[in-house]
């Protein structure tokens, strides 16, 4: 007989309970972790703004969750209920170091700021403190999901299963890896252009608190800790845009030339170098339209120059009463009725900026701290245009001046590559001395200063002034100081502490202004020099409601709350009333055009203004203000003004494409001339006629 086959049974496959178990409780804890990453970010929002939220931050908190929850239940069940809450201490570190360095900077902090580490401590510990004291209650609301987690950790299911546990956690580890990949694919639908939520993930030169807005602050500093780490495949030339023609031509002036150095042609000087950076910035230098020389070119020649990057300086920090003295500059002389200051913090940004009238890298790729920076790795980079360097070139002698410590953002090295050849700080080898040290007087630095140039034939000087610092409160001795005055002189007037303790630390730059004017006066000099004051950045130790009382109503975040302004004020002129969008980038090339010193206006981001072309008040986001529109980056929208009321939709269209390459590519450009060295490249291999 034939053996009878034995039927095939078919076997179930079935995840064992344990493992099922295990996955099931894995979840759940990543559940855990994801509400807590949403409470979180929701929190940070209440201080930086709902207005500008975007949802997209949604798509990565289940990755990073799952990240999250593969960190724990590695060991057994009584430790797992220690490991639990203290991996979630790790987030909750990181959100209230954003909401206390928010609370105090008025930005959130990016990866490469970690690097200013102890100098922050150092410098601004006495903030730290009063941030925490203040932010006590919101210390508490972020400690909840902590809380919360212990609880969990201890009644929620427990992980006994051993045998495969490492082999789940690794499994966990890649599907966080897949959900990360599946968010990003999610952006593409959303659109790659600037504004999109793919680009504030992708591009190397947005900024921490744009892309934050768009993608979370833990996706953002993620994405930044990898870019730190790994670095880009972005490639520079993405964002460094030949600028398309503008849609109505620019009309030349009668009798002038091009600020251009003669003898430079950017077509022979790319066949000088196999460098193909070096070649694409001929390429882009090319293609820019320079200014024209115009009927203030060389107005103020023989003038002398004191030029002034104030603290937290802003137009509301002029008071006709308080400070009379700088309410006078500020209404005579060239009066810039549509200065826009760009930056919202960091000192050396705006500086950089107003001295060597470059964009200081303010991105996510950007290398900060206060050795770090545009500004201190441009201390070996040649820097022609530096107001020192224009000066002492015609042999009228540049003196330099700062009211703190000389290594601080490095000043006692980027200063003397400006061209100063004399330069001054707090204590040491031929520094000066001060009755306070943080912030120190202003005042203080006028009575020893004045006197190295107050009688040479011609000068110039800069300053870099320090009373108008934060904390505006009696931590401050220099607003202590002059707390009562300003009291006396406001009356009755009703503004909150905050903003009079910020009226009276500018009332120390009014004294030293004061005095300087005295001191010019009696020197004979004052109708024979011309005084610049702009503000370093936004004067973000003040509060919204201080600041909207100083104001006298709610200021609009966006555009609004940068416009300032730049005393340009000069002895015998007059008053000139300019009305053309500006920032920080254009003083330098307005002054050099005043003074008549030749330079090459396609060498500098920023415009003359006084030139017919194109005028652009940019923001450290790429945020930008035209005399047509208000174009918000962040948004990627625009707002038409009056001005625009006769372009159609596609010369609107072809406008402001225009403008946001234009935008783009002045600041990679302005990068790229730092790290390719490109100034020296080019005085090297072209000599200009003097």
């Amino acid at each position: 007989m034939a053996e009878k086959k034995r039927p095939v049974v078919k076997k179930n496959w079935v995840i064992p309970a344990d493992i099922k178990a295990e996955l099931i409780t894995n979840l759940k804890y990543a559940a855990m972790y994801a509400i807590a990453l949403l409470f979180w970010e929701l929190l940070l929002k209440t201080h930086t703004g709902f207005e500008d939220i975007s949802f997209f931050f949604l798509l990565f908190i289940p990755a990073e969750a799952m990240l999250l929850s593969a960190l724990t239940g590695w060991l057994k069940p009584k430790f797992n209920r220690i490991t639990t809450p203290i991996v979630m201490l790790l987030p909750f570190a990181y959100y209230i170091s954003q909401l206390i360095y928010y609370r105090i900077f008025g930005s959130l902090f990016s990866v490469s700021m970690i690097g200013l580490g102890t100098d922050a401590v150092e410098h601004f510990g006495w903030a730290l403190r009063d941030t925490i004291k203040e932010s006590v209650l919101w210390i508490i609301i972020c400690l909840i999901p902590v809380l919360a987690s212990a609880a969990f950790s201890y009644f929620a299911p427990k992980r006994y299963f051993k045998k495969f546990r490492p082999m789940l956690h690794l499994f966990s580890l890649l599907k966080a890896v897949i959900l990360w990949l599946l968010a990003v694919v999610l952006l593409l639908p959303f659109g790659t252009k600037d504004g999109s939520p793919y680009a504030s993930y992708y591009s190397r030169f947005v900024d921490t608190d744009t892309a934050s807005s768009q993608i979370g602050a833990l996706t953002n500093s993620i994405v930044e800790l990898s870019y730190r780490l790994f670095g880009t495949t972005e490639k520079k030339e993405d964002d460094l845009l030949l600028p398309n023609a503008p849609i109505t031509p620019i009309e030349p002036e009668i009798d002038s030339s091009p600020n251009v150095l003669s003898g430079l042609d950017f077509a022979a000087l790319k066949g000088k170098t196999d460098d193909k950076d070096k070649q694409q910035l001929c390429d882009y230098f090319a293609s820019v339209t320079p200014t024209n020389k115009n009927e203030y070119t060389g107005k103020l020649k023989d003038y002398n120059l004191i030029y002034i990057c104030a603290e937290s300086f802003c137009k509301y920090a002029i008071d006709p009463a308080v400070t009379p003295t700088l309410y006078k500059l500020s209404h005579e002389g060239i009066k810039l009725n549509n200065f826009y200051n760009s930056f919202k913090n960091t000192t050396t940004n705006g500086e950089f900026a107003l001295m060597t009238g470059l964009w200081a890298d303010v991105s996510r790729d950007a290398d900060c701290g206060a050795a770090n920076g545009s500004f201190p790795q441009s201390k070996d980079k040649y820097i022609p245009y530096g107001l020192g360097n224009m000066f002492e070139s015609t042999g009228v002698k540049a003196y330099a001046y700062h009211n703190f410590a000389g290594y601080y953002y490095s000043r006692n090295q980027t200063h003397p590559n400006l061209g100063y050849t004399t330069t001054r700080f707090l204590g040491g080898e031929n520094g000066m001395h001060f009755t306070t040290s943080w912030p120190s007087s202003d005042f203080e630095m006028m009575e020893q200063s004045i006197p190295d140039f107050i009688n040479n034939e011609r000068f110039h000087a800069y300053y870099m002034t320090f009373s108008g610092h934060g904390p505006y409160s009696d931590a401050n001795p220099i607003a202590v100081r002059n707390l009562k005055t300003v009291r006396e002189i406001l009356g009755d007037r009703d503004l909150p502490d905050k903003a009079v303790y910020y009226l009276a630390a500018n009332y120390e730059l009014e004294k030293a202004m004061t005095y300087l004017m005295d001191e010019l006066q009696k020197a004979g000099k004052l109708d024979k020099t011309m005084i610049v004051i702009a503000g370093d950045h936004h004067p973000y130790y003040l509060n919204d409601s201080s600041f909207n009382a100083l104001v006298g109503e709610k200021v609009e975040q966006n555009f609004d709350k940068f416009k300032s302004t730049c005393i340009m004020w000069a002895g015998g002129i007059g008053t000139v009333e300019v009305d053309v969008p500006c920032c920080n980038i254009d003083i330098l090339p307005t002054v050099l055009n005043l003074f008549g010193f030749e330079y090459d206006s396609r060498l500098l981001p920023g415009t003359d203004v006084f030139s017919k072309n194109e005028h652009i008040a940019m923001l450290y986001n790429k945020t930008f203000v035209t005399d047509k529109v208000k174009y918000n980056a962040q948004k990627a929208a625009a707002e038409w003004l009056p001005a625009a009321s006769g372009m159609n939709d596609a010369q609107k269209e072809t406008y402001l494409t225009y403008c946001i390459n234009l935008t783009k590519s002045r600041y990679t450009s302005s990068l790229q001339l730092m790290s390719e060295d490109f100034y020296k490249f080019v005085y090297d291999s072209v000599k200009p006629d003097n």
